[in-house]
This record gives structure tokens, C-alpha cells and sequence, in this order.
């Protein structure tokens, strides 16, 4: 009789901290499966210059630890924010890539044509691009110096139909509004040539 209450009086404690040990697990679990906060995640790519709308945009959670305040949480209102740097799908939307400012919306889109040997291989919609404009010289007239006409400027579009054939190619890229003017005259003689600005 001594041996199974020694017995009993041993198992006990073990009992009961083996009890307390998965209460304090569950509650570990618990805790660190809420930790994080939820964030906003594009659900499209988006260019720079554009306006955000709600299907653009859904609300994920994450745990991003020490760089949470670099992202927009769901008590933040991205829709009506302008893009200012590209966004891909999925990615979280950064403070650094949006802006309420009211100059980046300043923008026209503009369509040029352009020959396809002029456009820079594996450019993609989104990027930052600059247009030189070039005079070819003909029966022994002097040479130009090609001309940054601008710089900085974001491709909306293109046709890549025209590429396919070597013929010219329909560009739409994203122009200040007092640079409009500039960039149509450029197109009326020479040549617009089309470079990636980071490669």
C-alpha cells in the first residue's frame, strides 16, 4: 500500500506540470500567431503616375517585425494615393511608393511612334525611360549632337507588334503637361530614341 500512494505522490507533480507545460504552449502558440498587424498588398501591377483604386489593393497579414512602419497598415487609406515608384503584384505598399502630392498627377499620356531598332531591348511597362532626340545627317551636312529631349519620363504602354516586324513601334509615355509641346516637336523631324535608364 506504502509503494502505490509513493507512486501516486510522484506522478502527481508530473502530472500536473506536464498539464501546465501544454497550457503555457497553447498559450505561446496563441500569442505569436496574432503578432503582426494587417497590411496593404497591390493585387495588380502598378506603373508609376497612377491613382490608386480599390481593386487595385487587399488587405494581407503580416509580421514584418522592425519595418512595419515603412508600410501602409490597414488603418491607412491608399485609394486616391498616386503611385510614384513601380508596384508589382503582391508587394506591400511602401510610404516610399505612393504620394498624396497633387504634381504627380500633373501627367499627360502621350503617343509616339518610334522605329523599333530605337527602342532599348527587354524594356517593360513601368520603367523609367529617357528620350534623346537624333538628327541623321545627310549628303555631308554637319552632324547633330543628340539631345536629351527628357529624361525620367515612365513608359505607360507600348505595341510590341511593330517590333516583331521591324517596323516602328507605338510607344505611350507618361509626360509632365508643360513637356507635352516639347517632346511633339521633337517627333516632326528626326528620330526619337528610347533608353533605359537602369539596366
Amino acid at each position: 500500500m506504502t509503494y502505490k500512494k509513493d507512486s501516486i505522490r510522484t506522478r502527481t507533480p508530473l502530472a500536473i506540470a506536464l498539464i501546465a507545460a501544454s497550457f503555457l504552449s497553447a498559450l505561446f502558440l496563441a500569442t505569436f500567431s496574432h503578432r503582426g498587424d494587417e497590411y496593404w498588398v497591390a493585387s495588380v501591377n502598378l506603373a508609376p503616375g497612377h491613382q490608386i483604386l480599390n481593386a487595385d489593393i487587399e488587405l494581407r497579414h503580416l509580421d514584418l517585425d522592425s519595418s512595419a512602419s515603412l508600410y501602409l497598415t490597414k488603418g491607412d487609406v491608399p485609394v486616391g494615393l498616386v503611385v510614384i515608384n513601380k508596384v508589382v503584384a503582391g508587394q506591400i505598399l511602401s510610404t516610399q511608393n505612393v504620394n498624396s502630392g497633387s504634381t504627380h498627377l500633373a501627367q499627360s499620356a502621350v503617343p509616339i511612334s518610334i522605329r523599333a531598332v530605337d527602342l532599348a531591348a527587354g524594356i517593360e511597362i513601368g520603367e523609367v525611360v529617357d528620350i534623346y532626340w537624333v538628327i541623321d545627317s545627310q549628303n555631308g551636312e554637319i552632324p547633330i549632337e543628340p539631345e536629351l529631349i527628357l529624361g525620367g519620363v515612365t513608359l505607360l504602354g507600348y505595341d510590341q507588334k511593330g517590333n516583331n516586324f521591324g517596323t516602328d513601334v507605338s510607344l505611350t509615355i507618361a509626360v509632365e503637361e508643360t513637356q507635352v509641346l516639347r517632346i511633339l516637336s521633337a517627333t516632326a523631324h528626326g528620330r526619337l530614341v528610347v533608353v533605359r535608364s537602369h539596366v
